[in-house]
């Protein structure tokens, strides 16, 4: 093996937000191999999912392009790649053994897109339903049935995408969250010592359905939940949020947070295993290491649930890079230390090429994260966009990690915060900082006008759908009970 090529282990979770790690402030979260990572590391507190669902986020680490390029800004299981150039495939064509492991969110399913081996697991989704095919299922419940338990992934009777709680029903060792977490240190060991190692574990947790281990939602057991945090412009939700918005109670709310919070710690416990392994393999020294989420969750904030919002809980992502622990990257990278940079997952792909000495592709919208690993202080560029939702029922997002402005096709809603100052986004600036909203709004009008014929720009200006457009209660009704992933799902 080439020395100077390192090994690379990426590890993400699925709805992991920022602000869920000891290491960006959460004071009762317990994440100590996560914070490890950090200190170890560079913690990019302005990350974000430009594209916060599944599978376009997943499309935009695979190819560093972004949701309006991919062609993919909201969720459309059946999707393919549209290009050849993957980062599975620019690892490989420079020498390197890569591994999947875990949710891959891909299509089809098999296809490796460049993965030399792909285990995957795919949250009791039958494969190839989206081409009207039966393909069987994904290599943790094939592997469940051969430990005598087929088809009972599920039948704990937790909804997918729902937030009803209960703990894990089967022995401890079966949960996915283990499973892929014993899947990875195994691969570790059984990799091609000749050739670097490209690693990408994926576990599916903190994803509902929420069904922890009983002994993880014990260590929260005494701990007081944060209530989520509403802002002043919440009454005049914009049509976008009302599909989503959900009422529950105080003690439904406190539960969900304690069986989330015990999901990420789980995936914690199994970082942990990583790391012994990587250490006993003799690998540390040689290993980079990058941790990440493909979007957020609202968590009740604003009364909103789930991913596809540019509000914080949704979009702002964990992104932590940690390099190789030798003597040679202490002197060199700038470790324990925090980036303001504005970041996104489309910045994986070309920060992993510089890493293992790839090429990058040309086309793509990411940048080079490593210069910043020497010196954190440096930016990769001045905004970052964010868009997702079909054609006239769009969000759109533009911050610079200090303002953070988001604009809505369909009824034309306006929020604008100062983040650096309000965080939480409690207070929508637009109507007091008028002088500010026209800059951003122009910056954005900028950026759509540069497209061809995008229907959001008409003679210059941004244009709603249903300008100050509010659903019926009849229609939100009818909304709320569609949406199509709060389903049961049972034994197979």
């Amino acid at each position: 093996m080439d020395k100077q090529q390192p090994n690379i282990i990426m590890i993400t979770c699925d709805h992991l937000r920022a602000d869920l790690m000891g290491c960006s402030g959460d004071p009762i979260i317990q994440t100590p191999n996560i914070d490890l990572l950090a200190r170890n590391g560079v913690r990019f507190e302005q990350a974000y999912s430009t594209t916060p669902i599944c599978i376009p986020a997943r499309s935009t680490i695979m190819t560093g392009l972004e949701g309006h390029d991919l062609g993919l800004t909201h969720f459309q299981p059946g999707f393919e790649l549209p290009v050849r150039e993957t980062l599975p495939k620019q690892l490989g064509d420079a020498g390197y053994q890569t591994k999947g492991i875990g949710k891959m969110h891909f299509f089809p399913e098999r296809c490796h897109y460049g993965f030399d081996s792909m285990l995957i697991c795919e949250e009791g989704r039958k494969l190839g339903i989206p081409y009207n095919e039966n393909r069987g299922y994904d290599d943790y419940e094939i592997w469940l049935a051969e430990q005598g338990y087929s088809g009972e992934a599920f039948s704990h009777g937790v909804p997918m995408n729902g937030y009803a709680v209960s703990t894990w029903h089967l022995p401890e060792h079966l949960h996915p969250t283990e499973w892929i977490g014993s899947q990875t240190c195994k691969e570790i060991k059984r990799r091609d010592w000749t050739r670097p190692l490209f690693l990408w574990t994926s576990f599916t947790a903190p994803h509902p359905p929420l069904v922890p281990l009983l002994k993880d939602m014990y260590l929260y057991e005494d701990d007081e939940m944060p209530d989520p945090v509403i802002g002043d412009w919440v009454e005049n939700q914009p049509i976008f949020h009302e599909l989503y918005a959900e009422n529950k109670s105080e003690k439904q709310i406190n539960q969900i947070k304690k069986a989330f919070y015990s999901l990420v710690t789980q995936i914690d416990r199994q970082i942990s295993r990583i790391l012994g392994t990587l250490k006993e393999e003799g690998m540390l020294e040689n290993t980079w290491i990058i941790f990440t989420s493909d979007h957020g969750d609202s968590l009740g904030d604003h009364l909103l649930w789930r991913k596809t919002k540019f509000l914080k809980g949704a979009c702002n992502i964990p992104f932590i890079i940690t390099p190789p622990l030798s003597e040679e990257s202490i002197t060199q990278f700038k470790t324990n230390t925090v980036s303001s940079s504005v970041v996104g997952l489309q910045d994986i792909l070309p920060t992993i090429c510089a890493i293992a000495s790839a090429e990058t592709p040309s086309h793509i919208n990411g940048k080079n994260l490593k210069p910043l690993m020497e010196n954190p202080v440096e930016s990769v560029r001045n905004t970052i966009l964010g868009e997702v939702g079909k054609m006239g029922n769009r969000s759109f997002m533009l911050t610079d990690g200090k303002w953070k402005y988001i604009w809505y096709e369909e009824d034309g809603t306006e929020l604008l915060f100062h983040i650096e100052k309000d965080p939480d986004e409690l207070e929508n600036l637009i109507s007091k900082e008028p002088s500010v909203q026209e800059n951003w709004r122009s910056k954005l009008i900028d950026i759509l006008s540069n497209r061809s014929n995008d229907s959001a720009i008409v003679n210059g200006q941004l244009t709603a759908t249903a300008p100050g457009n509010k659903l019926p209660p009849e229609e939100l009704t009818r909304r709320l009970r569609f949406y199509p992933y709060d389903i049961p799902v049972g034994q197979h």
